[in-house]
């Protein structure tokens, strides 16, 4: 379809966004799998404690959609029951974890492996993996193997951006937003974007390639972990502490 076929079929295919439940449709991505996003670190036999990424904001994913920063701000705060699961199985046997804490983070671009100046925001989720739930699973997050995962999530505020003057709705979008993206050469190659404003969640999955791919799970802050064990007050790792490492 090209552009012209998408705005002049603009709001039927932002009716057929709504009416869906959003997950994952994996892409091929080139960026460097480098970061410094670091947070919640740590492991017994039964459960572990993980910071994950669910979504990365201001990233156009393999969907055609561009995140706008605090689009899930209001389902955050009116849903107290977002699930960690795997693979988007909406079901009791998908459960990987139980959620603690579930919120926005700026988080700086090069932190992220993108080269690209400034800041975005981050999904990110603070969870307890239970082995119980699914051992196999488990062993992969203790492995440190799990980097990738997608949000399930239903569009509520959605914008057409189109790099063509001839459009002036959709052309202003695309100026007031394109330049904020952190892959804006693949908006350019397409010459169109959807700006999601607002999205309810409803889950965050493991998943084996994510429709955004700058979604990893964070490792630990070992200079944190030492001043744990080095001080008689212990020192609490969140995830605000950001620090370079490979992920």
């Amino acid at each position: 379809m090209n552009i012209s076929e998408i705005v002049k079929n603009k709001a039927e295919i932002i009716s057929l966004k709504k009416a869906e439940i959003k997950t994952v449709k994996g892409g091929l991505t080139n960026v460097s799998k480098t970061s410094a996003i670091k947070g919640v670190f740590k492991d017994n036999e039964l459960s572990l404690e993980r910071t994950i990424v669910g979504n990365t904001y201001l990233w156009m994913d393999s969907h055609d959609d561009v995140h706008a920063k605090n689009i899930f701000a209001k389902s955050i705060k009116e849903n107290k029951s977002i699930f960690h699961l795997h693979d988007h199985e909406f079901k009791i046997t998908a459960k990987v974890g139980e959620p603690k804490s579930v919120y926005e983070q700026e988080i700086a671009w090069k932190d992220l492996g993108v080269d690209k100046s400034g800041m975005t925001q981050a999904l990110l989720m603070d969870t307890e993996i239970m082995k119980e739930y699914n051992s196999q699973i488990f062993a992969e997050y203790k492995a440190n193997r799990v980097n990738q995962h997608s949000v399930g999530m239903v569009y509520v505020k959605i914008d057409l951006a189109v790099n063509d003057e001839e459009y002036e709705e959709e052309y202003k979008t695309w100026i007031d937003n394109v330049d904020s993206i952190g892959n804006k050469d693949k908006a350019e190659e397409k010459g169109y974007f959807w700006f999601v404003r607002e999205a309810k969640l409803i889950e965050i999955s493991a998943v084996l390639m994510g429709s955004n791919e700058l979604t990893p799970t964070m490792q630990e802050d070992t200079e944190e972990a030492d001043k744990v064990t080095s001080t008689t007050e212990p020192t609490i790792v969140t995830p605000e502490i950001v620090k370079r490492r490979n992920i």
